[in-house]
């Protein structure tokens, strides 16, 4: 174990602060008057399980470290030099670099695993499963398999630690690189990826910082990341840039979603192609990417989900100045990599022929809304409208409005002037979904979430599961819901908020603390099971109004256009739907 983590042992976060500041318990956390700065109401947040502290003030945060440098004014050398005489420990000349140790740790640990899981692939019995799944159904060559050190992981509990201790592994150095788990019951550890197909991440500098796991059992979740680590950290990583990025420099950057596309395209000779492994394009992957290259084309999935992705990744890639393009997946194929399996021809030329980024919001609005009627063509503009009224040069809104007018049958006037904001109307765009401060009551998807975190498990998971992804809007609070439900599906005894940042995605780690960390003194007595769960059925309900509110307003709008091509089978399937929605929560 390193110094910085055997500190962290050994000094309580409460323990210290309490010996600044007067602490009082609020729930799971404790709370007091803010050292930092001037204030008469508590905002000062403590959290001992997560070990960090919060103020909801002046946004101070951080862990022992970051207490000790802010409140003695010093810098990190001497807040460790410090700690570690308070936690009676013998300091050596390499801990001044402490990071650096620790990241070469990792990096061995996750080179020896990668190592023995590539050998049981290709060269063990146990892999067998794995080298089928990979030669026979993916199609892979033994050159592609070596040249990406892909491996397996036998469906055992604990092969890979048993090989790990024989070379000298510590546990806790394993549970740091995230490569075992420990036993959700009783004593011990388990193997993270057992029966999966194992790819190791690549950092730029070739080193090794994780690995993502494939089931080949049918095992949820179907694919499963390390988890971030002190040198791994998904909202910066990007799989393959190692190899591609003297290609990305000669042609631009193709951006996929999956590992498996990547090594597809590379195996048929596609070599500037990189991939976000399964989460949400972030900033920092793409001002990463900036490093090599403006030119971007985005080539995620064909269904809805991956039309949405193309969206959010476009707004991210327009704020930096990319040059953006999105490569169309020739139908009947749901991805490139099957695209690229069936026909391999016809996937170089969707990415060679991408299309710019506008024609595609205009070519995936017109395939998801019937054109015919003129509530239809309303609708097809006002889902452009958040698109075009941003852009300023005035050329390129004069020829998508050209464009548009002849596809819709409309005069170029009326879509400028849609184009131009004149009829936005009540638009509300992801943007504005989170203007309200995610720690307010009036906002309560996040008041929900918050409540729902300091309640006994079993009315925790009573409240998750009767709720929905659909009935919020915030996508915040969606990928808190998603990673809240995901742990509560463990079949959890008892409740660790650290589990569950470890599940959300990187950018999100600071809500869920916050959220969980949010004093209700004031507004309700948490305190009281009977006053909490009154308090999460109130939230829980008018969160679900309002969400049946928009679900009917939406059937009401495609009942109208079946009624005017007389689809009366549609009309009262559409119309029982709502009589539903309206029995159950209006």
């Amino acid at each position: 174990m390193d110094t910085i983590n055997e500190i962290k042992q050994k000094i309580d976060i409460v323990d210290l602060v309490g010996s600044y500041v007067s602490l009082k318990k609020a729930g799971r956390n404790y709370k007091g008057i803010c050292p930092f700065h001037s204030e008469n109401t508590p905002s000062f947040m403590v959290s001992p399980e997560l070990q960090i502290f919060k103020c909801f003030g002046c946004g101070e945060a951080g862990d022992i470290f970051k207490f000790v440098e802010k409140i003695e004014g010093i810098e990190f050398s001497a807040a460790l030099e410090q700690l570690a005489v308070k936690a009676g420990i013998k300091l050596e000349k390499k801990d001044y670099d402490p990071e650096s140790a620790r990241r070469k740790e990792l990096y061995q640990i996750n080179s020896l695993t990668a190592k023995y899981y590539h050998y049981i692939l290709t060269k063990h019995p146990q892999g067998k499963p794995g080298l089928d799944y990979l030669t026979q159904k993916r199609k892979l060559t033994p050159e592609t398999i070596d040249f990406f050190q892909m491996g397996y992981a036998p469906d055992t509990w604990d092969s890979l630690h048993n090989f790990l201790k024989k070379q000298g592994i510590h546990e806790n150095e394993m549970l740091d690189a995230g490569v075992i788990s420990e036993k959700s019951s009783g004593d011990g550890y388990i193997d993270k990826f057992r029966g999966r197909v194992v790819f190791p991440f690549k950092g730029i500098d070739g080193n090794i910082v994780g690995f993502n796991g494939r089931t080949i059992l049918d095992r949820e979740p179907k694919y499963l990341n390390t988890a971030e680590t002190a040198v791994f950290h998904k909202g910066t990583f990007l799989f393959n840039l190692v190899n591609a990025r003297i290609d990305i420099k000669k042609h631009g950057a193709v951006v996929v979603e999956g590992q498996m596309d990547v090594i597809s395209a590379y195996q048929d000779g596609i070599r500037n192609m990189v991939a976000s492994s399964g989460t949400a394009l972030a900033e920092n992957q793409l001002k990463i990417l900036q490093r090599y290259t403006n030119d971007l084309t985005f080539c995620f999935d064909a269904d809805s989900a991956g039309v949405n992705a193309v969206y959010r990744a476009v707004e991210i890639a327009e704020k930096l100045g990319f040059n953006i393009k999105v490569a169309l997946i020739p139908a009947p194929y749901k991805d490139i990599d099957e695209v690229l399996k069936a026909e391999p021809e016809k996937a170089k030329i969707a990415i060679r022929d991408a299309v710019d980024v506008y024609d595609f919001y205009i070519s995936s609005t017109l395939k998801a809304n019937s054109k015919e009627s003129a509530l239809g063509k309303k609708i097809i503009l006002e889902a452009l409208v958040p698109v075009f009224s941003k852009i300023n040069n005035p050329v390129i809104v004069d020829h998508y409005s050209k464009m548009l007018a002849t596809e819709l049958g409309l005069s170029e006037d009326t879509v400028t002037t849609m184009f131009k904001g004149g009829t936005l109307g009540n638009y509300v765009g992801p943007e504005d979904d989170q203007k309200i401060p995610l720690l307010s009551r009036d906002n309560p998807e996040g008041y929900f979430l918050a409540l729902l975190f300091k309640a006994d498990i079993d009315i925790m998971r009573e409240y998750a599961y009767k709720m929905d992804v659909e009935d919020f809007l915030n996508p915040i609070v969606v990928n808190i819901y998603e990673a809240l439900v995901a742990y509560l599906k463990e079949d959890r005894k008892s409740f660790n908020i650290k589990q569950v940042i470890k599940k959300a995605e990187e950018g999100h780690h600071d809500n869920i603390s916050e959220l969980y960390l949010w004093d209700f003194d004031g507004i309700i007595e948490v305190e009281s099971p009977q006053i909490l769960e009154r308090e999460i059925e109130s939230v829980f309900k008018r969160i679900k109004k309002d969400s049946a509110k928009r679900a009917v307003k939406a059937l009401t709008e495609k009942i109208k256009v079946a009624e005017l091509e007389k689809d009366w089978d549609l009309v009262l399937k559409l119309t029982k739907k709502v009589e539903k929605l309206k029995k159950s929560f209006l």
